[in-house]
C-alpha cells in the first residue's frame, strides 16, 4: 500500500473542511428588517389611532415574518400578527386623551418565524393633539321675535371649546363672525335685523387642534312661514322641489296648492302621504315663476297654510356632473373626490356628505368648473358617503351626481 506524505492529507483536511463551512454557511438566516417612516421624529399625531407607514421583510433563507410589537415611550402596548397571506399588516398608535399635549416616542420591533428580530430606529419627540370637532348638525332657523331669530343645530362632538356663528347680509354679501358660544351650546338668537335684508348663518365647533367644518347654511328668506320652514330650489327646467318641517302629530295627508305666476290663485295640484317633508313638481315649464305653499288635514279639519315661496325654473336643463370617485389616501390621511363637470353654465359646484347613517349636509362650495376636491375632516371606522350638485342661480341647480362612499380604515 503506497502511503500519501503528510502534506498532502492535512491539505485535502483543509480543504473538505473549508467546503463543510462554506456550505454551513450558506444555510444561515439571516435578521429581519424593519423601516418606520411615519409618524416621524417631530411630527405631530391626534388621539385615536394613528397609522404607521413601514416597510419590514425577512432576513435570507427566512421562512417569513411572525408578529409585531409596538413601544410607546419605552413601554410594550400592543401586538400585531402577521396576515395570513404573508403580507404586512396595519400597525396603528392608540392613543387616549390622557396623552393630549405630551411628546412621545415609539418604535416597532419585527419577529421572523425563525425566532429572530429586529426593531425599527426610535421616532421621538411627537407632539399629541385632540382631534378637531365634529360639525355641528341641523342647523334651523325660525322667526322668534320681531327682528329676531332663534336658531337651534345638533351639537355632534364632545370635544369642542366652543362654537363661532357666522352671518352674511343678503346673498352677495360676505360671510363674518358674529358671535362665540360656550362648549355643549345648541341655540343662539341674532336680534335687530331687518326685514328689508335676507341673513344667512352657518356654525362651526372649534378647539385647541382646529376648527370642524361648517353646518349646513340656513337663511331668512323664508321665515314667515313659523315651524313649517317650507322651501323650494329649481332643479333645471323641468323640476321643482318642496321641502317642509313635519311638525303635525295626527295628519291624514298634506295638500300642495300652487300659482302659475306671482299674482295667480292658488290651485291644489298635489295631494301626498303622512309624514311627508318632500314634494317634487314635474310639470312645470322652463323659465317660468310659481308661488307654493302647504297645509295638512286630518280625518275632521283642515290647517292653516305654511310660508309661501317663489321660484322659478331655469331656462334650460343642464347635465348633473357625473363619475363621482372617491378615494381614500392613506399617506395624507384625506378623501380625495373628483367628477366630470358637464357644464360650463354653473356658477358654482357644490358638494354633500354624510357621515355613516346620518343625513346629508353640505360639506363644501367651490369654484364653477371644479372637479376635485379633499375631505381632511374624517375619522377612522367612519363611512363617508358623498354627492356633487351645481348652482346654476340663486336656489336652482342642476341634478346630483351619483353618490359614492369611503369608509376609513
Amino acid at each position: 500500500m503506497k502511503v500519501l506524505p503528510i502534506s498532502i492529507i492535512l491539505a485535502a483536511l483543509a480543504f473538505n473542511t473549508g467546503c463543510v463551512e462554506s456550505l454551513t454557511d450558506t444555510q444561515k438566516t439571516g435578521n429581519p428588517t424593519i423601516e418606520v417612516t411615519s409618524p416621524a421624529t417631530g411630527d405631530t399625531i391626534m388621539i385615536g389611532d394613528t397609522k404607521v407607514s413601514y416597510q419590514a421583510a425577512e432576513g435570507a433563507n427566512g421562512t417569513g415574518l411572525s408578529f409585531y410589537e409596538v413601544y410607546v415611550n419605552n413601554i410594550y402596548v400592543k401586538r400585531f400578527e402577521q396576515n395570513t397571506d404573508g403580507t404586512n399588516p396595519n400597525i396603528f398608535i392608540t392613543l387616549d386623551s390622557t396623552y393630549i399635549g405630551s411628546r412621545i416616542n415609539y418604535k416597532i420591533k419585527v419577529y421572523s418565524k425563525s425566532g429572530k428580530s429586529k426593531e425599527s430606529d426610535l421616532k421621538q419627540n411627537i407632539l399629541v393633539k385632540d382631534r378637531p370637532p365634529k360639525s355641528p348638525g341641523n342647523l334651523f332657523l325660525a322667526k322668534f321675535f320681531d327682528f329676531t331669530v332663534s336658531l337651534l343645530w345638533d351639537d355632534s362632538s364632545k370635544n369642542e371649546k366652543g362654537f363661532e356663528l357666522w352671518r352674511k347680509d343678503d346673498a352677495g354679501g360676505t360671510y363674518r363672525k358674529i358671535k362665540n358660544l360656550p362648549p355643549n351650546s345648541i341655540s343662539t338668537t341674532d336680534g335687530g335685523l331687518s326685514e328689508f335684508v335676507v341673513y344667512f348663518y352657518k356654525l362651526r365647533a372649534y378647539n385647541d387642534s382646529g376648527f370642524s367644518t361648517f353646518s349646513n347654511e340656513v337663511n331668512t328668506s323664508n321665515l314667515p312661514g313659523g315651524p313649517w320652514n317650507l322651501r323650494a330650489e329649481a332643479i333645471g327646467s323641468s323640476l321643482i322641489r318642496l321641502k317642509w318641517t313635519d311638525f303635525a302629530v295626527n295628519e291624514v295627508g298634506f295638500e300642495i296648492q300652487r300659482t302659475d305666476g306671482s299674482f295667480g290663485q292658488f290651485k291644489r295640484i298635489a295631494i301626498v302621504a303622512p309624514n311627508s317633508e318632500e314634494y317634487e313638481d314635474t310639470n312645470v315649464q322652463p323659465s317660468t315663476g310659481y308661488r307654493y305653499r302647504v297645509a295638512y288635514f286630518t280625518n275632521t279639519s283642515f290647517s292653516g297654510y305654511s310660508n309661501e315661496v317663489s321660484i322659478a325654473t331655469y331656462y334650460t336643463d343642464v347635465q348633473a356632473p357625473s363619475n363621482l370617485v372617491a378615494v381614500y389616501n392613506s399617506f395624507s390621511k384625506r378623501i380625495e373626490l373628483t367628477w366630470e363637470d358637464n357644464t360650463n353654465l354653473e356658477k358654482e359646484v357644490i358638494v354633500e356628505r354624510k357621515e355613516d347613517n346620518g343625513l346629508f349636509v353640505e360639506y363644501g362650495k367651490l369654484a364653477a368648473d371644479t372637479k376635485a376636491a379633499y375631505d381632511y375632516s374624517i375619522f377612522s371606522g367612519r363611512k363617508y358617503t358623498y354627492r356633487v350638485r351645481q348652482l346654476l342661480s340663486a336656489r336652482t341647480y342642476t341634478h346630483y351626481s351619483n353618490q359614492v362612499s369611503v369608509t376609513v380604515p
